[in-house]
């Protein structure tokens, strides 16, 4: 039996007859990292649509745990994102609550845990991403970097096993969310813990990933691990890392 967290077998995905996902399989372990890559309207932003709201309008399957993601409830499918840490691009943070609170909502939600134990593990979450200054400001008083570092922290409060984090760190200073990246180093040791990031700049995370996907016109064009990643001779990768107008994919 394998030990995948995460089993995507030969998906397409359309809306209002317009092709977003052609064909793609791709796998995640437990403890795996994954980058996944590619040009604007490549595809690979829809990924969410199925992991995370387990869309069942699609071709194919996603296991996830060894589940169909097709065969959820729906209390079922409130329980999948529950199960799952992600941040968006647009956080989502409630502007009616303060950091602290925003962090807490999902173990006060989902959790057993008391209300004092509730704040000591969200303190120390706190900490670890350099936040004390402005655990009692609401959003709109908060730093870009603040921002994005309290709406991560709402997504690893609960410890989960999978993180999907998809093109939240695009307009950030590298040296404002350093602790994050951390984090995200440190966690990608645990043998249980498995990451998948969506980004336009996969160089960045050379450290932390195991692997690397590259989407173009809603395929997977290239797929390998670390030294792959920065040896292959795949054409579109060539042409993605160098920035350049010429290879095999057309750029508008």
């Amino acid at each position: 039996m394998n030990n995948f967290i995460l089993d995507i077998q030969n998906v397409t995905y359309s809306i209002n007859s317009i092709n977003y996902i052609n064909n793609i399989s791709l796998s995640l372990k437990a403890g795996d990292s994954l980058v996944i890559f590619g040009p604007e309207a490549s595809g690979m932003t829809k990924l969410f649509d199925l992991i995370i709201l387990a869309n069942p309008e699609y071709e194919g399957d996603i296991l996830y745990k060894g589940k169909s993601t097709k065969t959820l409830d729906y209390f079922e499918q409130l329980m999948h994102k529950r199960d799952i840490g992600y941040v968006h691009g647009d956080y989502g943070l409630l502007s009616n609550m303060t950091v602290e609170q925003n962090i807490s909502l999902p173990l006060e939600y989902h959790s057993h845990l008391s209300a004092a134990e509730i704040r000591e593990h969200v303190e120390s979450i706190i900490y670890i991403l350099n936040l004390d200054r402005c655990k009692n400001l609401r959003p709109i008083n908060l730093s870009g970097s603040e921002i994005l570092k309290t709406a991560f922290a709402r997504a690893i409060v609960m410890d989960p096993d999978l993180l999907y984090i998809e093109h939240a760190f695009e307009s950030h200073c590298p040296l404002n969310i350093k602790s994050i990246t951390d984090f995200l180093s440190k966690r990608s040791e645990r043998s249980d813990k498995s990451l998948i990031l969506i980004t336009y700049y996969p160089q960045n995370f050379i450290n932390i990933s195991n692997s690397f996907i590259m989407f173009f016109n809603d395929e997977i064009v290239f797929s390998g691990g670390r030294e792959d990643f920065i040896n292959s001779d795949n054409p579109y990768l060539i042409q993605y890392k160098n920035n350049s107008i010429k290879g095999p994919m057309a750029i508008l």
